[in-house]
């Protein structure tokens, strides 16, 4: 019974990391589409990392919002962009963020 219990546990940890690896890569797709057009732009590396707090605290939708920090350069200039991701249904919406 309980190798039985512990199994299913994994199983569901499984899917959910699963998922949340789905929408992280979706996430970074879309938010590498948003950049702006600069000639020469070249993407460096992603990340993703959990909202603050504050934004969770007034959060209305079902789905948790993810940052997407997308490291590029351009012009021997290097940046960092990001942006609040959701992915409600499959698809994801971005939104620049200014931290």
């Amino acid at each position: 019974m309980r190798t039985a219990l512990t199994v299913a546990v994994s199983a569901a940890l499984m899917v959910v990391l699963n998922g949340s690896a789905e929408a992280g890569k979706t996430c970074v797709s879309k938010a590498t589409e948003a950049l702006p057009r600069i000639a020469g732009l070249v993407v460096k590396k992603s990340r993703t990392r959990p909202v603050s707090p504050a934004i969770l605290a007034s959060w209305k939708g079902q789905s948790r919002p993810i940052i997407i920090d997308v490291d590029v350069e351009a012009a021997g200039e290097a940046q960092t962009y990001s942006y609040m991701c959701v992915v409600t249904q499959g698809s994801a919406f971005v939104q620049r963020t200014m931290n």
